[in-house]
């Protein structure tokens, strides 16, 4: 998923130690102490610890990915994660984490690996009209052992155990809770995972981007009533609208001729052209997927191999036509300026433009510093001629040698 909404799920903490041992109070107060801005001390906070989340199918068809989420969750319950009530983030929290640890199922003899939790309240407390020692009494007498986590991230996203694609991508064909081709049942590994925030009133999550691409799959007619029904028990769910009726036999007890039917109920708009694919999909037939139909609605007339390569050939053409007046407008800059400038930066900066105009404006631009720069014919003033006369009248004439006698 790969944004910013929180996914709650519930799990299970056991108050098993809510008070350190006598020896481990100096370690667990500095460890509390790192997210106070003054010191408290013992007398002032109750800790609690348990089990937060492993990597053990859920209820809703997924694992916490052991190498990523779980090992990130450790991070987060050392940096404090906030304890909140009702996954409400909009109160304030009534208490924070201090700790993790996680328990490899190699260390433990188990066949999980699980991320362990510690967890302090501030005694006698008012958060949100509530006294904190009410949460605490409640936890010590085992009145509030179930919890829900909520989780996200920016780089958290579900990979199908069948293909190990994005589950909630068109190229994953498998649905959590069906069997894939090779009769395994599908689930998803949640990648990457962070912890948001621990609630201790649980609040169960129904997987809505899991019922989102099931209900696409049952509007393109791609699921069958046996696995319609499988994921709406498993989801608690209606997926089917209630409009297949139109598959019942007639009074006679003969299978009616469904594409006759179709034409004629599409001609007379007795139905939704959408409805086609859940009709025809009933005798095994596959539909293109949205974004497929999507491509040839916006192609047009030319949805044909031979529209598209007409189209390819005409994108060929526009490309090269722009590379032809990239190298003009460099070939007129180098004129303009002379090779002084960065030709590879300049080169990306029109390419990444990619604006015809905007390209034919450079080059008419620099051909105009050009002309400026070199204009033909002389560019020296002459000198006015009778200004040349006079100043020659005025030079001094030189002695002629032939009137001296060299020998005297």
């Amino acid at each position: 998923m790969g944004d910013e909404t929180n996914i709650h799920l519930p799990v299970s903490i056991r108050v098993e130690n809510g008070l350190p041992n006598e020896e481990d109070w100096e370690e667990t107060l500095g460890k509390i102490n790192l997210h106070t801005l003054e010191p408290v001390t013992r007398d002032e906070v109750f800790t609690f610890t348990g089990h937060c989340s492993n990597d053990r199918l859920d209820s809703f068809l997924t694992k916490m990915d052991p190498s990523t989420t779980l090992v990130n969750y450790v991070d987060d319950l050392k940096k404090g994660t906030p304890l909140q009530e009702g996954h409400d983030i909009s109160k304030d929290p009534f208490g924070r984490s201090f700790d993790g640890i996680l328990e490899k199922s190699m260390d433990t003899g188990q066949d999980v690996n699980s991320v362990r939790g510690s967890w302090y309240i501030l005694k006698d407390l008012n958060v949100n009209g509530v006294n904190t020692n009410d949460k605490i009494r409640s936890i010590r007498a085992g009145i509030l052992k179930s919890m829900s986590v909520g989780f996200g991230g920016n780089r958290l996203w579900y990979r199908c155990s069948s293909c190990g694609k994005n589950i909630f991508e068109w190229e994953c064909p498998h649905i959590p809770g069906l069997e894939d081709e090779n009769g395994r049942m599908t689930f998803s590994w949640i990648v990457d995972g962070h912890l948001r925030e621990v609630s201790t009133v649980y609040s169960g999550a129904t997987p809505g981007a899991y019922i989102d691409k099931a209900r696409a799959y049952v509007g393109q007619g791609q699921l069958s009533q046996e696995n319609i029904a499988k994921l709406e028990r498993r989801y608690h769910v209606r997926l089917d609208n209630g409009k297949r009726s139109f598959y019942m036999p007639n009074k006679e007890g003969k299978r009616l001729n469904l594409l006759e039917m179709l034409q004629s109920a599409l001609d007379k708009n007795e139905i939704e052209k959408a409805r086609v694919y859940e009709v025809l999909s009933s005798d095994g037939m596959v539909f293109r997927q949205p974004d497929d139909i999507a491509i040839r609605n916006e192609l047009g007339e030319h949805a044909s191999v031979d529209g598209v390569r007409s189209l390819k050939a005409d994108a060929l053409r526009g490309r090269q036509y722009v590379a032809d007046l990239i190298d003009k407008a460099i070939q007129a800059r180098v004129k303009a300026q002379g090779d002084g400038f960065k030709e590879d930066s300049y080169r990306n900066i029109l390419t990444k433009s990619g604006d015809v105009d905007f390209i034919k404006d450079e080059i008419e631009s620099y051909e105009k510093m050009a002309a400026q720069r070199f204009t033909p014919g002389r560019q020296t003033e002459p000198e006015p001629l009778d200004r040349v006369e006079k100043e020659r009248e005025t030079e001094p004439k030189p002695k002629r040698t032939d009137d001296e006698n060299i020998f005297d």
